[in-house]
């Protein structure tokens, strides 16, 4: 018998894990897709007003910001909630002794707050550009209202013209590398706290990153006296540099190391994750 993986038995994880929370997962995507609605309708409607008034705007570019930071935001948000099926002592108890490995446990929840939570929003994201397309058509019938077109997200590189948001492939790397290492860092949060994953992580993050600031601080002040020494001594290598450093490369290798940095996150959490107890002690 496989204990370790079984696709069969991962499935039926998935199935328990629908059956049980699905109620709560359609309660998510409802209010994700509420406060996509409002924000996209609502810029949507200040946009065309003004156009219709005779300004130039960048409807699709404007929107496609916005589009861009919820992103992000909602994923972080849903991913605090992995250990959802553990926050409680009862939960604890029935999900820990459940008939399947520990491994499955922890990729059926990491999948759904990563994968699925990809193709929800993007459903979401569909479902309110059809209703602002309709609303913003009855709103200016005059107006050629579209879309939102996503190919403008991404420069497909030099030589094509236009407004996008991301102004190279290596550019967009580096966006998803770092929401790939900040949602890692929450979900591994979760397996430290059940209750107020979300604030609890934040928090850590934050007091974490002033003593972070504050080390390097003291350090430079300790070897060079001042700030301008510290500074003086980075520009002496910049002559060397110059010309050795490709932007794309740079680029490129900051997401792979992002990357990496998230995956270390993940291991740790399905290790955090195997050694939960049923009764926790604190």
């Amino acid at each position: 018998m496989n204990n370790i993986i079984d696709i069969k038995r991962l499935g039926m994880v998935f199935r328990k894990d629908f059956l049980e929370n699905g109620k709560w997962y359609l309660l998510l995507f409802l209010t994700m897709t509420g406060i996509l609605g409002v924000i996209l309708i609502w810029r949507s409607l200040f946009l065309y007003n003004k156009i219709a008034g005779g300004s130039y705007t960048d409807v699709n570019g404007d929107l496609l910001i916005f589009m861009t930071f919820l992103f992000p935001v909602f994923g972080i948000l849903f991913a605090s909630t992995i250990m959802k099926p553990m926050n409680n002592k009862v939960k604890r108890i029935f999900y820990l002794i459940s008939p399947s490995s520990n491994l499955e446990k922890y990729l059926s929840r990491w999948m759904i707050i990563t994968i699925g939570y990809i193709i929800a929003f993007f459903i979401s994201f569909w479902i309110v550009d059809a209703l602002r397309v309709g609303i913003c058509s009855a709103r200016y019938p005059d107006l050629d209202i579209r879309f939102m077109d996503l190919r403008q997200l991404i420069s497909p590189g030099e030589g094509h013209p236009g407004n996008y948001f991301f102004y190279s492939k290596s550019f967009f790397g580096i966006a998803v590398g770092m929401y790939l290492f900040f949602q890692s860092i929450f979900i591994l949060g979760a397996t430290f706290w059940e209750k107020a994953t979300f604030i609890k992580t934040f928090s850590a993050g934050v007091i974490i990153t002033i003593a972070f600031i504050l080390i390097c601080r003291w350090t430079i002040l300790l070897f060079y006296g001042d700030f301008n020494s510290f500074f003086n001594m980075l520009s002496s290598f910049e002559p060397q540099m110059e010309g050795r450093l490709d932007e794309d490369k740079v680029f490129t290798g900051t997401a792979f190391i992002l990357s990496v940095c998230a995956l270390i996150n993940w291991t740790l959490a399905f290790f955090r994750f195997r050694e939960s107890e049923i009764i926790k002690r604190f």
